[in-house]
């Protein structure tokens, strides 16, 4: 299943890790609360123009994250529905 806006060796990428991974166990995974409060003080920290050049750096990788975990999420509810 192709996902829009994605190259397609990283979509192969996705599917390989939701045939890996039960589709209920992808669906479930959430950060920690700790890491998700980190994320949150760098964000705020981020409208206040108060980042360091390695907090910016490690806000984009958490962005980078959340868009692959919303990816590989989207593709296991297909694949739930496909049962």
């Amino acid at each position: 299943m192709a996902t829009p806006h994605v190259i397609p060796a990283f979509d192969a990428f996705l599917d390989h890790l939701v045939e890996k991974a039960t589709p209920e166990e992808i669906i479930a995974f959430t950060v920690s609360p700790e890491d998700q409060q980190h994320a949150t003080d760098l964000l705020e920290r981020q409208s206040e123009g108060k980042l360091t050049s390695e907090e910016t750096y490690e806000l984009q990788r958490m962005a980078e994250l959340d868009r692959l975990v919303s990816l590989l999420k989207a593709k296991a509810f297909a694949a739930l529905k496909r049962r």
